[in-house]
């Protein structure tokens, strides 16, 4: 089984990876897939410029830092995990994409827990991916 868990750093994210890794603690032969997706806004970097290899680099850089925990408790439990790291977005629209190209059966991610109208208002990456994907995602909230 592979399980893609898309990690920002948040609480969020840090709880629905500590559940990804307890779901492949019990059911054996489980892969997680640990994916940072790093945006021009997010590393305060101007639109108005074309993406420059130092900008992918530094993307690079954040998205090793996020995801480190993660791949040392992957390491510790001897759960099978792969890393990767993603530059540009939209966020939902990556997490979708390498959900199929990674062959990923379940998408494990954090819900921030706005409330009902503040996410109809403002919409989220949750709820954005779970529009765009054919893939059961399980949501942890935090």
């Amino acid at each position: 089984m592979k399980l893609l868990v898309p990690l920002d750093g948040s609480a969020a994210s840090k709880r629905a990876f500590d559940h990804a890794l307890w779901l492949a603690s019990e059911h054996g032969d489980t892969m997680l897939i640990l994916l940072n997706v790093q945006t021009r806004e997010m590393l305060g970097l101007s639109d108005i410029r074309a993406r420059s290899d130092a900008e992918s680099g530094l993307a690079a850089r954040k998205s090793r830092a996020v995801l480190r925990e993660a791949l040392e408790a992957c390491e510790a439990q001897r759960i099978a995990c792969e890393m990767r790291a993603e530059f540009g977005g939209p966020i939902a629209e990556t997490i979708d994409r390498l959900a199929r190209e990674t062959g990923a059966d379940q998408i494990v991610m954090g819900a921030r827990g706005l409330g009902r109208v503040r996410s109809l208002m403002l919409g989220s990456v949750t709820t954005q991916v779970i529009h765009l994907t054919d893939i059961p995602v399980t949501l942890v909230k935090a």
